[in-house]
């Protein structure tokens, strides 16, 4: 089901996605560049639902309006 991450020292070393109507869109390690990314891509694509979800859990934690 997910997508493997690597791991450093226990961590994963990109713990945000950027999903476009459930497809992943990016990875990122700062919930920040997360977020700036999801709202271009809404921007981009008006109608989509875009957020930005926690790859250990698969839980969307922001969705762009």
């Amino acid at each position: 089901m997910g997508q493997a991450q690597h791991v450093d020292n226990g961590r994963t070393l990109r713990p945000y996605e950027v999903r476009v109507n459930g497809a992943r869109s990016g990875a990122f390690r700062d919930v920040r560049d997360a977020i700036s990314s999801a709202r271009i891509k809404k921007r981009e694509s008006p109608r989509a639902m875009v957020g930005v979800a926690d790859t250990s859990t698969g839980q969307f934690l922001f969705e762009v309006d």
